[in-house]
């Protein structure tokens, strides 16, 4: 049955894809044009022969802003592949049905895991993977977007070690390292469950054994091991240097009026499906073990948390305001309530379907789900058809992006607006102290013997060069960020330089035509952990194909 539940999955996938893709445009809006320009760089950067990207040297304005080393990017690659032999445009489904159909697969066997049942696995994943909430996240919120495949296992692994086979920790670890790859705050987001199911676990066993406890901390640690190339660059990088990072506080909540209401219309966006807010209303009826109550529990609090009647204003100064937006725990919700309404729903269906019934009934629920998906995506389509193309703009604009459409031949023209969210993230905060500040910065001005420059730079992988003429020998204030690897050349020799009050590369000039450099160089200890994180990845892999023999005896 594996393998007809995969197809049917494909076949949603592949039909939402190509209902979106057939538009042959994308809409820019909320966090599209920052992570449209971290990906335009790393191909930018393997289309020149640069496997690594560091600093945005041909993106963000020429700013060299670091968003690469502080935010996970490893989960972009195969999009910026894409681009090497598809159209833009088409790259971007294509990486949209393969992140798609990767979160089926993951879902499906995850539960499969749990539950030991096809039927329900089957019944979670079409409804984990086409929740409306997921599919909003696919037009433009890639981070959260990218962590949602992992959720499942994530808490599969969690399962295991406080009440399953605690043998299978590597699950823990695996799915742990794989969220980090993809979004930091929601490794923060799955260990606020965590920590809840933890407690849970003490209160209901009165307790958890030794052994127990060694699983968690073993998968913990490997964890860490699997993650250093995200980790150390805080370390070397970012504490102490005075960075800013996404600006802490909580933005937005929802009434629960607004959340029940909304989950009612078709269309895809803040909200759980019509499915999961039935099963909120009905499950208690049909709930009968522990375990389950726990799960409706979570699904419940996970709902609750995204609403204003819980007192997040008591979290101001914590790192609780991280959450920004308490929409996010809208994943969770899903994820939880799900596992319920596909235990429930399977549980009735096999009691009265059987043999080709089970097969007609499974392609009906692909088709339902497929509709359903398609009717959500429907305003994104329609909206489409509506909004105008992006305009071109000068290459140094300050004006934020539009939240407009962009097809094949006016993708290039969102790169020369000011990136509407997370322009100035990772930046120093001296940087951020002035709106004059950081428009400087976008539009490449120089400071030079008390005189605004305005500099055209010439670009290669990681790094930015300047043609400075001085009458005399001064310093210059490039408008590109200095960081604690940033590296200075001048003429070709390797230069000092200090940080400006904007938080600029500010270097020493000899009079007459001077080509200075700026890029980076990242710290050994970031080399070496790659070494160690990809050394720890074949011990992994080489430790779960001796375990799966073992277990097979």
């Amino acid at each position: 049955m594996n393998l007809l539940y995969l197809g049917l999955l494909l076949f949603v996938t592949l039909l939402t894809t190509l209902y979106l893709a057939s538009s042959k445009a994308i809409f820019a809006f909320s966090d599209w044009t920052f992570h449209a320009a971290r990906v335009e760089e790393i191909y930018l950067n393997l289309k020149s022969g640069s496997f690594f990207t560091f600093i945005a040297a041909r993106t963000f304005h020429n700013t060299g802003a670091a968003s690469f080393l502080f935010y996970p990017y490893i989960f972009f690659y195969p999009w910026a592949f894409l681009r090497f032999i598809l159209s833009p445009v088409n790259a971007f489904y294509a990486w949209y049905a393969l992140v798609t159909f990767a979160t089926a697969t993951i879902s499906y066997f995850s539960m499969k895991a749990y539950s030991k049942k096809s039927l329900a696995s089957f019944i979670f994943s079409l409804v984990y993977t086409f929740a409306p909430y997921r599919l909003y996240l696919g037009g433009a919120v890639f981070g959260e977007y990218l962590a949602v495949i992992f959720l499942p296992l994530l808490f599969l692994g969690i399962y295991e070690v406080l009440w399953g086979d605690k043998k299978k920790w590597y699950l823990l670890a695996i799915s742990g390292a794989l969220v980090a790859y993809a979004h930091i705050l929601s490794v923060f987001l799955s260990l606020e469950f965590a920590v809840i199911l933890f407690i849970i676990k003490l209160i209901t066993s009165r307790g958890i054994s030794k052994d127990r406890i060694k699983s968690l901390l073993l998968s913990a640690g490997v964890c860490v091991f699997l993650v250093l190339p995200v980790i150390v660059p805080f370390f070397t990088d970012f504490i102490g240097q005075g960075l800013s990072s996404a600006k802490p506080s909580i933005s937005y909540t929802m009434g629960p009026r607004y959340l029940l209401l909304n989950s009612f219309s078709a269309q895809k966006g803040w909200k759980l499906s019509f499915m999961l807010m039935l099963t909120i209303l009905t499950a208690w009826a049909f709930i009968k073990s522990r375990r389950n109550w726990i799960i409706y529990g979570l699904g419940l609090f996970a709902c609750f948390l995204t609403t204003r009647y819980f007192p997040w204003k008591l979290t101001a100064g914590t790192p609780f305001e991280m959450v920004q937006l308490t929409a996010r725990y809208l994943s969770y919700a899903s994820l939880f309530l799900t596992i319920l309404l596909a235990l429930g729903s399977s549980s009735v269906l096999e009691e009265h379907v059987t043999g080709r019934k089970k097969l007609a009934l499974s392609c009906s629920l692909a088709v339902f789900m497929a509709l359903f998906s398609l009717s959500s995506l429907s305003v994104y389509r329609d909206t489409l058809k509506h909004v105008q193309d992006m305009p071109k703009t000068s290459a140094n604009s300050t004006q934020p992006a539009p939240f407009k459409r962009l097809r094949d031949y006016n993708y290039y023209n969102q790169f020369n607006y000011k990136i509407l969210f997370g322009a100035f993230d990772y930046m120093p905060k001296s940087s951020l102290t002035s709106v004059q500040k950081q428009n400087s910065l976008l539009m490449h001005q120089a400071y030079l013997n008390g005189k605004t420059l305005t500099l055209s730079p010439l670009i290669k992988a990681n790094q930015i060069s300047y043609q400075v003429k001085s009458e005399k020998a001064a310093d210059v204030d490039l408008p590109v960020i200095a960081y604690k690897h940033t590296t200075v050349s001048v003429n070709g020799q390797k230069h000092a330089f200090r940080r400006g009050n904007r938080g600029t590369v500010v270097v020493g000039l000899k009079r007459g035509q001077n080509t200075v450099t700026v890029g980076y160089k990242a710290s050994p200890v970031f080399y070496l952990s790659i070494v160690i994180s990809i050394l720890s990845w074949l011990a992994l892999l080489i430790y779960l194909v001796k375990f799966k023999a073992k277990y097979a005896q």
